[in-house]
């Protein structure tokens, strides 16, 4: 009972990270990854968004460790500890040399000034000539430290008055009463507590409170059955991250926490951001606004806090995910009343990286068409926290057909597998996180990632990609930065067998190893930004480049350089870039991975705010010289339309170059407000509850100082040292 009393604390992490989940996307540095991830494949489901964090805020970006990772920094300590216990024996070895130098040294100089020591002949006489004097000053050291023993049924009480009755075998303290238990870190404090040595119970009045670890839990009337390890609270309350909880009543036992009559509601001003990928790289929140144009549907409609009414919610806190059901639930919006359902259950990992849950699902893909159907989800022993969901689907390409979508998601992995009966066509994509930097993109019949070649879809391929950034500031001026990114990637790939671009190229059945590695320098040349009146430029000198080696023995080489250009004027914005280009192009899968782009290209990302409620966008990218393969100029041509205020917009747009329509919606929320209210809640197994059984593995540092006898330092020899954001997700541990 004693290791369960604070958990209820953390229901609030679970409510608050299910309910409110975002994605966030602001203000990129590289807009050809941004159009990279655009609209080209809406995936069936992403993992759960990360969640923008305000100034303030408890909570903070996490994201799983991969495997090889941990791996790597368990080799890494090792390799560190074995050099640190090197180190500490050369050290010695040198202090020892030293120390003998000394020795010599003294020595020397005492010959030289002719000092003799002689030992007295009668040791008795020498103490009795000195029986008189002062004794020589002696020095106590005391080694190791001081250790309390505690054992389990220890407890400490402390109060202003004890009394003790003999009749009801009652100890009574008041006076404000302190209850300890060491071995568990609670403390419960109390206006009045009653202990009763025959039933073995504990009874607490008044302001009750619970303390571990730092948090509170309080109550007006709290009551402990020692033997069968039980206990309840009247009126609890509580805080944790940006939710409150109250209940009328709250039992607790060995493995499961039950909340009566409660309410979780949100008290403080949380803005989360829910964005999706937007086509051909416009990002409207890169554009400045005056704070008076921002339009927000609370104008528009009143109170939009999201506030849910349930029965009852079970929340079952298995090894390695937490399950949350929510039976009869009540949706409403503000004032309106959304919808109802009779029960939802949704599956995250421990460290709520991601979700998913019983909804259905609807959208598109370029092989697939659009499609439909609802969602079963399974936890899976696969990897820590995975899930599985499984949906029966309809879909529409040439026709009404059916099929089925698998959706694999963990920490480092998502996984999307489908095939619909319309199209009589399999998909696959997904991704698999080996490092920080290492990870492995595999699919089938979808368009993958090919950095500043744009989306490019294979029959199959699977390929182990590392890439890397870094950045060289002020290299040619204040705040003009040099920009530094590569990729290298060696997989086997399988020549498309559609022709979706209009090329006049024979078809090749053709699969073959590549072995590729791209690079980019951006430079910048000049950053200039006026908020207050609308305007901004950046002007970039950028160089790429990419070498591949296909297992045929063909090549291929590309080489491009030229100036990319960011503006704002007023609410038009556009990022303009033109490079010259040099290629060699000999792949032999040329449906898949040919050049498009000819010797001289240009692309641009338009986006205008008409007003409040409409933004319109478009983006190309057009060859000039003539060249492309398919001898158009366009070879990339969509558009979008963002309806609604800036903080819920509809997104709808097309791209015709890939024959494939686009909807998403952004909702930026402020949770202020927001409550989720129940007749019962369950926790199961509460104190795993949020709680990884997993190792934590950290980046060791060893600090060797090395100091004389009169306590100054000589040497100081650090064996590793690294600046780490302390928001930064990808910090070297879990």
């Amino acid at each position: 009972m004693k290791n369960n009393l604070l958990i209820t604390a953390l229901i609030l992490a679970v409510s608050s990270h299910a309910a409110f989940a975002a994605e966030v996307i602001k203000s990129p540095q590289d807009l050809e990854q941004v159009f990279t991830d655009s609209f080209y494949e809406s995936p069936i489901s992403a993992p759960m968004p990360k969640v923008e964090v305000q100034e303030g805020s408890t909570i903070k970006p996490v994201r799983g460790m991969p495997v090889f990772k941990k791996v790597r920094i368990k080799l890494t300590n090792r390799l560190r500890e074995k050099e640190y216990k090197r180190t500490l024996k050369l050290l010695e070895k040198e202090k020892q040399e030293r120390a003998k130098q000394e020795a010599l040294e003294q020595e020397e100089l005492n010959k030289e000034l002719n000092i003799n020591f002689k030992e007295p002949e009668h040791k008795e006489e020498a103490q009795k000539e000195n029986i008189n004097a002062e004794p020589a000053e002696k020095t106590l050291e005391l080694e190791g430290g001081v250790k309390e023993h505690v054992t389990a049924n220890d407890v400490i009480l402390d109060a202003d008055n004890i009394d003790y009755d003999d009749k009801t075998l009652d100890i009574i303290a008041t006076g404000s009463p302190v209850l300890v238990f060491p071995p568990q870190n609670v403390t419960i404090k109390a206006d009045k507590m009653i202990y009763n040595n025959a039933s073995n119970t504990l009874k607490a009045y008044g302001k009750v409170e619970v303390i571990r670890d730092g948090k509170s839990i309080f109550g007006d009337y709290m009551q402990i059955n020692m033997n069968e390890e039980n206990a309840f609270l009247d009126n609890m309350q509580t805080k944790a991250s940006m939710m409150t909880v109250r209940a009328r009543k709250s039992e607790m036992e060995d493995d499961k926490i039950i909340l009566h009559d409660g309410k979780l509601s949100s008290e403080e001003s949380y803005i989360l951001d829910f964005h999706t990928k937007m086509i051909g790289g416009n990002n409207f929140n890169r554009m400045i606004i005056d704070d008076e144009e921002r339009s927000s549907i609370t104008d528009e409609v009143g109170d939009t806090a999201i506030n849910i009414k349930a029965k009852d919610i079970i929340i079952n806190a298995k090894r390695d995910h937490d399950v949350i059901t929510l039976k009869k639930a009540q949706i409403s919006y503000g004032d309106k009343k959304l919808f109802t359902f009779p029960s939802i259950t949704a599956h995250t990992n421990k460290k709520r990286e991601f979700f998913d849950a019983n909804y259905p699902e609807f959208g598109s893909r370029g092989r697939l068409g659009m499609f439909a159907g609802p969602g079963f989800v399974f936890d899976t022993p696969l990897q820590s926290g995975s899930t599985l969901k499984v949906m029966p689907i309809l879909n529409n390409k040439s026709g009404l057909g059916f099929g089925g979508m698998l959706k694999y998601r963990s920490a480092t992995n998502y996984t999307d597998f489908a095939y619909g009966s319309s199209a009589d066509v399999f998909i696959l994509k997904g991704k698999q996180y080996f490092d920080d930097k290492l990870y492995m993109q595999y699919g089938a019949n979808s368009y993958m990632d090919e950095w500043f070649f744009g989306p490019r879809m294979p029959k199959y391929t699977a390929e182990l990609i590392y890439h890397d950034r870094g950045v060289i500031p002020s290299t040619i001026g204040k705040d003009l930065n040099l920009n530094f990114k590569h990729r290298f990637g060696l997989g086997y790939m399988q020549n498309n067998d559609v022709n979706r671009h209009g090329e006049s190229i024979p078809a090749a059945n053709i699969g073959t190893i590549r072995t590729r590695y791209m690079a980019e320098a951006a430079q910048t040349l000049f950053n200039y930004t006026d908020k207050e009146r609308l305007r901004s430029l950046n002007l970039a000198l950028v160089m790429q480049g990419s070498a591949a080696l296909y297992g045929t023995g063909d090549t291929q080489f590309v080489g491009r350089i030229g100036p990319r250009v960011h503006t704002q004027y007023k609410y038009w914005m556009q990022d303009i870039g033109f490079f010259a280009s040099a290629y060699q192009d000999g792949t032999p899968m040329q449906m898949y991975d040919m050049y498009r782009y000819g010797h001289a290209n240009v692309y641009i990302r338009e986006a205008l705010r008409l007003n409040k409620f409409l933004t319109v966008a478009w983006s190309g990218s057009l060859t000039l010289t003539g060249d492309s393969p398919n001898g158009d100029m366009f070879q990339e041509n969509s558009f979008i339309v963002a309806l609604g205020p800036d903080d819920f917009k509809v997104n709808i747009g097309y791209d015709w170059v890939r024959q494939q329509t686009y909807f998403a919606f952004v909702v930026a929320m402020d949770t202020k407000g927001s409550s989720v209210e129940f007749e019962r809640m369950e926790i199961k197994h509460p104190d795993r509850l949020a709680r990884s059984e997993q190792e934590d593995v950290e980046l060791k540092v060893y600090d060797i100082e090395n100091t004389t006898a009169d306590n100054k330092k000589i040497q100081k020899k650090m064996m590793y040292a690294e600046v780490i954001d302390i928001e930064d997700p990808d910090k070297e541990q879990i």
